[in-house]
């Protein structure tokens, strides 16, 4: 198949943002009566042969960005539109010269004889892979480094780590955030610096303790009992326990634990783990346990009733913030 290339996911958003380029360069180089999107699930099929089989109006390349096609695995083709499909994948073996068509799908079915054909024949395979948060950090951080560039503006490695562990691992979430840093500083032709990435991005939900995470990895006492009270008057002192100071001491736990046997994955976030690492070593493994004997009794007295969480209340905040001084101090 000549001129015909493959685009396919399983990252939906790496896949849109090449095809959105792709298309951008065929525009400029083109213009916009030489490109088409066309979807394979939408248009009718008879539209779908008429455009791939005939020239530019204008003459010059004609640029066809074909989705749904090969298509998914759910829902099951009907017979007819085996049929329909088989038709179109036939047309696209003999299409003219100057047309080029990008066949596009998110999650395309490889068992089928579409895929199987177009992977043996077309032109070129664009295959785009998500990303392992903890497998391919190296890869994460340049990508996020390329897109901070890509906005006109820089960011350095140890802050793209701080970036990627408060906004977390979507990247369309992440291109959001990227966009919004990069206007607020290229005016003032500045690099992007943590205190900018923590006052102006939004943590994502595996890291909505991380403003107390950040205090805890300080290992700072007054520091974290002041975090405490900052998030406990923002947000409530029932969130606070349960959002932020929970999770925050399990992962210190699980941190802890995974130093004394580094065999046993502790499943954390590498930047969060260095981070928590450096306070988690100043700790032995059995005051750590006497610190969750007591996390497990307040939490026990706050659904007892005998720790009152409510925002009126100091009760809370005298009880945790005297506990966590002594062990941080």
């Amino acid at each position: 198949m000549k001129n015909i290339f493959l685009a396919i996911g399983p990252d939906e958003f790496l896949l849109t943002d090449f095809i959105n380029q792709t298309k951008k360069a065929s525009l400029e180089k083109y213009g916009e009566f030489s490109v088409q999107t066309l979807s394979a699930k939408e248009t009718p099929l008879s539209d779908i042969i008429t455009e791939i089989s005939s020239p530019a109006f204008f003459g010059g390349k004609k640029i066809i960005f074909l989705e749904s096609f090969p298509p998914p695995a759910h829902p099951k083709l009907s017979l007819q539109k085996k049929k329909e499909y088989e038709t179109l994948l036939q047309k696209l073996e003999n299409i003219p010269e100057e047309v080029i068509v990008f066949t596009v799908s998110t999650t395309p079915d490889k068992r089928t004889k579409f895929f199987k054909t177009l992977k043996k024949e077309a032109t070129k395979i664009y295959e785009h892979a998500s990303f392992d948060p903890k497998r391919d950090i190296s890869k994460f951080t340049q990508w996020i480094i390329n897109r901070v560039q890509k906005y006109g503006s820089f960011i350095d490695m140890k802050t793209a780590q701080y970036l990627h562990s408060f906004v977390g691992s979507d990247l369309s979430k992440l291109d959001r955030e990227i966009q919004k840093l990069a206007i607020l500083t290229t005016v003032p032709k500045k690099n992007i610096e943590k205190n900018d990435v923590a006052a102006l991005c939004i943590p994502n939900e595996e890291s909505a303790d991380f403003a107390f995470s950040n205090a805890l990895s300080s290992g700072n006492g007054e520091k974290i009992i002041t975090e405490i009270a900052t998030l406990s008057k923002e947000f409530g002192a029932a969130m606070v326990w349960n959002r932020d100071i929970i999770s925050s001491m399990r992962t210190l736990l699980k941190v802890r634990y995974s130093l004394e046997s580094p065999e046993e994955k502790s499943g954390i976030h590498p930047f969060v783990f260095s981070n928590i690492s450096k306070v988690a070593r100043t700790f032995s493994p059995e005051k750590l346990q006497e610190f969750h004997y007591f996390l497990l009794k307040t939490d026990v007295q706050t659904k007892n009733g005998k720790l009152s969480l409510s925002q009126e209340s100091p009760q809370f905040l005298l009880h945790i913030q005297k506990e966590f001084y002594s062990y941080f101090q």
